[in-house]
């Protein structure tokens, strides 16, 4: 059967959001508040779409859209919303496989255009297969040379999940790192450069600030650190 992730600020929409598509199109949803509830939710099972209901498509829905992008997952994203802010007008229409509705909007034209989505995207793809983990790993902050040790959580080709100490919460969205990882399965350390695409002031495992890397091409830092001189 197929799954729907609804992420929505408010519990009685989603509610109302998840009795319609059940009843309508005969699938399994699944509801999130926020980043760490969509994100144990990717954890724990593969979507074929999400649905963000948001009153206004502020910094959060943006985080969550960010976030979703990100995954290693792809699958389209519908955003439902009374407004958008100006400012990320541009940003949602570079996006590849973002949908928006701008209410007023009718129930019947929100589950027909999921039902469109649902047909066009039948089986939910991962980019990268991501593996559990619990390790410790060691990030350097290109910019100012710190090293800090983190909790390594989740790790895929693309990208690793952390959790660091409170102290450390100054990591931010947009940060590059020189990323230390030792793989005890192989006795071996890899060095990756990453950058910091999404943050959660309370993750999932510890309840410590986490953060998602994307791993980068080193030419890409860089040109990134030039732009910076």
């Amino acid at each position: 059967m197929q799954k729907i992730l609804v992420i929505s600020d408010s519990f009685d929409s989603l509610e109302k959001s998840k009795s319609a598509l059940e009843e309508d199109l005969h699938v399994e949803v699944f509801g999130a508040f926020d980043l760490g509830g969509v994100q144990s939710q990717l954890n724990m099972r593969n979507f074929h779409i999400a649905i963000i209901d948001h009153a206004v498509t502020d910094d959060d829905a943006i985080a969550i859209v960010e976030f979703l992008k990100n995954s290693g997952m792809s699958f389209p994203v519908l955003i439902i919303t009374d407004k958008i802010q100006l400012k990320y007008n541009g940003k949602l229409n570079m996006l590849q496989d973002i949908h928006v509705m701008v209410r007023p909007v009718s129930e019947k034209n929100v589950v027909g255009l999921t039902k469109k989505l649902l047909k066009a995207r039948q089986v939910p793809k991962q980019n990268f297969r991501r593996f559990n983990t619990n390790q410790i790993a060691e990030v350097e902050d290109l910019a100012s040379g710190n090293s800090l040790l983190t909790s390594m959580y989740n790790l895929s080709k693309g990208g690793a999940y952390c959790e660091f100490d409170s102290r450390n919460s100054t990591v931010a969205v947009g940060d590059l790192f020189r990323m230390k990882v030792f793989i005890t399965d192989t006795n071996s350390e890899y060095t990756f450069s990453a950058k910091v695409v999404w943050t959660t002031p309370k993750g999932r495992f510890s309840g410590r600030y986490g953060c998602g890397f994307k791993f980068v091409n080193p030419k890409d830092v860089y040109r990134s650190q030039l732009s910076k001189v």
